[in-house]
């Protein structure tokens, strides 16, 4: 077999396993009222702070309609509010209210918490394997993304 064709099988595999297990695929992620895609815009507004929606569709690849429409229902909801840059009143930043950062904050202590569970009956050593393996795994693709980046310039 293709040794390209045995790496696709292989993260198709691992995707698999991890979108069930982490219950990715549930219309609800945690059991609560965001999608996957919504619970990771919000953890990306809470660690850059004030944003502008630009930078979160460069950092996930999300389509700026799709992100446009979750952002105006995190404002609605009281997470999220849109602020006029002052250098440049075109320029409108985002950023998380203290409801939104609160709310965030409870998503990543039950994304945590859902780790942990899967982790438990992992002995130490298992865990440093698979802190290395994921680590690993995380240098080759960037390398790859950073080639790839360099090829098309």
């Amino acid at each position: 077999m293709d040794k390209q064709i045995e790496t696709i099988n292989q993260i198709r595999k691992f995707n698999r396993f991890y979108t069930v297990n982490m219950g990715f695929l549930n219309a609800n992620y945690l059991g609560g009222e965001y999608s996957v895609a919504e619970t990771r815009i919000l953890f990306e507004m809470n660690i850059r702070g004030m944003c502008t929606q630009s930078d979160i569709v460069k950092i996930l690849h999300i389509d700026k309609s799709y992100l446009s429409r979750i952002i105006g229902r995190f404002c609605a909801m009281g997470l999220a509010e849109k602020i006029k840059a002052e250098d440049d009143k075109r320029c409108v930043k985002i950023t998380l209210t203290e409801k939104g950062k609160a709310e965030t904050e409870r998503l990543i202590e039950l994304t945590n918490s859902r780790i942990g569970e899967q982790i438990a009956r992992l002995s130490v050593g298992d865990c440093d394997l698979l802190c290395g393996a994921l680590n690993t795994a995380i240098e080759i693709l960037e390398k790859g993304e950073k080639e790839n980046a360099n090829h098309s310039i």
